[in-house]
């Protein structure tokens, strides 16, 4: 079974001092690299022949296991970012009892670290030396030993055995050229600013407690119906007719044109305008930016009025990391 895009887990557009032209690339581009590849290698795998040398499998073996490595190690990174605005901007500077880590990370960290100040001085430190190379940081809760552990990951698959990443950092420079060049300290000053401690402690409650991860997809939903990109290229590609509608808010399409190829762009806030223009027997796919709100608000409303419609989970972001193929918007509309 093919793996599918997850869609990104961080509204890149409330981070602090992380450009969204920076995080949304990195996961377009490299997370979904990434993921196509890993499929790629599995249709190999799926069609090796029996006598096909050893030394073939092998290799495919070992891409495998690093390509998902860089699947999940990317699912986990965006997903641990976006703690910023959570609590509010600043929320807490300046207060004599502010602190940047969240009093339970602190106390949970005692297993494996005599302070958190101790475990961010070796995290950190691990981090600059990857500066201009390549690789991961992770913090790993060892079920074996009952500890943490600060890890690189170098090709996305060095860990230790039977150790869950419960906080994961890209030091990979495509995670932060972009926006810092070669400064790979103040990337990393910056990350410290945008985790997630929300995410980061109830991965860690999971494992503590042996049970699954959470479910850090924030467009699933059981409220409204959906589909994944894959699902979605799979009803264009048998010919139904889907009915596939942007619903991206108009400013965001001043700024970025483009749009899934066979999609037709409509205002989400003028609906009323164009919703008769809906056949009604067809099925309506809507998608937006990342799948958070917009199209989930739109296809209820459609629902509400009897059209078969579903939302697309992460967006046209996710479509575009999955190689989906786009155009520009037309001029006219």
């Amino acid at each position: 079974m093919p793996y599918e895009i997850a869609p990104i887990a961080v509204r890149a557009s409330l981070l602090s001092g992380l450009s969204e032209e920076m995080v949304i690339g990195h996961y377009e581009n490299h997370y979904g690299k990434a993921v196509r590849a890993l499929n790629d290698v599995g249709r190999e795998l799926a069609a090796l022949d029996a006598a096909a040398p050893p030394n073939r499998l092998g290799r495919l073996k070992q891409e495998e296991l690093s390509l998902l490595g860089s699947v999940t190690l990317h699912e986990l990174y965006f997903a641990n970012l976006g703690g910023y605005r959570r609590a509010g901007p600043n929320s807490g500077l300046g207060r004599p009892d502010w602190r940047e880590v969240p009093d339970d990370f602190t106390q949970e960290i005692t297993a494996g670290f005599a302070d958190t100040d101790t475990w961010r001085r070796e995290f950190t430190a691990m981090a600059q030396s990857l500066a201009s190379g390549s690789g991961w940081v992770v913090l790993t809760w060892s079920r074996r030993h009952k500890r943490f552990l600060n890890q690189i990951a170098a090709d996305h698959t060095q860990a230790a055995v039977d150790s869950a990443p419960v906080l994961v950092l890209d030091m990979y420079e495509h995670a932060y050229q972009m926006d810092f060049g070669a400064n790979a300290t103040a990337y990393i000053d910056t990350f410290f600013r945008n985790i997630n401690w929300e995410v980061v402690l109830k991965r860690i409650k999971a494992v503590r407690e042996n049970q699954p991860s959470p479910n850090e997809d924030p467009s699933w939903t059981t409220n409204v119906p959906s589909l994944s990109v894959e699902e979605l290229a799979a009803q264009i590609a048998d010919g139904t007719g889907v009915q596939v509608i942007d619903a991206r808010q108009r400013n965001h399409m001043s700024l970025h044109p483009d749009l899934m190829a066979g999609a037709t762009w409509r205002d989400p806030d003028r609906i009323e305008e164009w919703i008769g223009e809906l056949a009604p027997n067809k099925p309506v796919a809507v998608y937006c930016a990342w799948g958070f709100d917009v199209g989930r608000n739109v296809t209820k409303i459609l629902m509400e009025r009897g059209i078969d419609a579903r939302f697309v989970r992460g967006g046209i972001s996710a479509w575009y990391a999955a190689g989906g193929a786009w155009v520009l918007k037309p001029t006219a509309g």
